[in-house]
C-alpha cells in the first residue's frame, strides 16, 4: 500500500482561501458601518451640545434684559424693537471685556458671504451718552449662535396697557411697555426645529 503524503489538496487551499477572504470583506464591511454610524453619532452629538449651549447663552441673555428708555424727552420711549423675524435691546452684561456698563444687543439672521449660508447672530455694541436708537449695532463684532438657519420666529408676550389682557403677538409696536416673555423659534436647513421660551 502506498502511503498518502500529509497536506492539502490545491482544491482544499483555494477553497479555504475563498472562505478567509469573504470573512475579511465582511469584517472589513461591518468594521466600515460600524465606523460611519459612530461619526455620525458624534457629528449629531456635537451639533445638538452647540446647539444647547447657543440656547443657554439667548436664555442668560434675555434674562439680563434692561428697560432703558432713549434719551428723548418728547416720548416715552423703552429701547426695545421686537420684530417677527429679529429684536434688539438693551443688555446689562457689557459690550466686551474692556468695557463696563450697558450694552446694546441685536439677534437676527445674517447671510454668510463665505459660506453661502444663512446663521442666526447676535451683535453688541455700547451705547452712547445721548442714545437714541440701536445705529451702534451696524458696527458690532457678529457672534454666530446658530448656524444653517432656515428661519426664526420671535413672538412677544404682554399687553398695551393695564386695562388689557396679555397675549402673543410675533411685533412689539408697543414703545412705552416692555414685554413679559419672549419666545424664540429657530428652524434649521434639515427642518428641525427648536424653541426657546
Amino acid at each position: 500500500m502506498r502511503r498518502r503524503h500529509a497536506g492539502f489538496t490545491m482544491i482544499e487551499m483555494v477553497v479555504a482561501m475563498a472562505l478567509l477572504g469573504a470573512m475579511v470583506v465582511l469584517l472589513y464591511s461591518g468594521l466600515a458601518f460600524g465606523l460611519r454610524g459612530w461619526d455620525a453619532a458624534d457629528v449629531n452629538g456635537r451639533r445638538t451640545a452647540d446647539r444647547r449651549i447657543a440656547e443657554n447663552f439667548v436664555r442668560r441673555e434675555l434674562g439680563e434684559l434692561f428697560p432703558m428708555r432713549w434719551k428723548d424727552p418728547m416720548t416715552l420711549k423703552f429701547a426695545f424693537e421686537g420684530k417677527k423675524d429679529s429684536l434688539r435691546f438693551v443688555s446689562v452684561r457689557p459690550a466686551g471685556i474692556s468695557v463696563t456698563g450697558l450694552s446694546l444687543v441685536g439677534i437676527g439672521i445674517e447671510q454668510d458671504p463665505v459660506k453661502h449660508t444663512r446663521n442666526l447672530v447676535m451683535r453688541r455694541a455700547p451705547p452712547g451718552d445721548e442714545q437714541k436708537d440701536f445705529g451702534p449695532l451696524a458696527n458690532g463684532e457678529p457672534s454666530i449662535l446658530f448656524e444653517n438657519v432656515d428661519s426664526v420666529a420671535f413672538d412677544y408676550y404682554g399687553s398695551e396697557n393695564d386695562f388689557t389682557d396679555p397675549s402673543w403677538i410675533d411685533d412689539w409696536t408697543f414703545e412705552g411697555r416692555m414685554p413679559q416673555l419672549i419666545r424664540i423659534r429657530i428652524a434649521d436647513e434639515s427642518r428641525s426645529e427648536c424653541s426657546l421660551d
